[in-house]
């Protein structure tokens, strides 16, 4: 499966213009990783449509830095 990342720049999002994209899957599986390890992706939503999608991002994101034998 690819996997990338995408590198965007701007004030914002609608400003921002593309500086780099990556598929170098130790990067994108090191990235991922951080995203885990980040303590604001733990926050309790309400929302449960928000908590689905959370957690489906969280899976996936622990999928692709497994592939590369990085752990969370």
């Amino acid at each position: 499966m690819a996997t990338f990342l995408a590198l965007y720049r701007g004030k914002t999002i609608g400003e921002a213009e593309i500086i780099g994209v990556t598929n170098d899957h130790e990067l994108v599986a090191s990235v991922a990783l951080g995203l885990l390890k980040n303590p604001t992706g733990n926050r309790e939503i309400g929302d449960e449509a928000v908590k689905a999608v959370r957690k489906g991002r969280r899976r996936a994101l622990k999928i692709i830095s497994e592939e590369v034998g990085q752990s969370a």
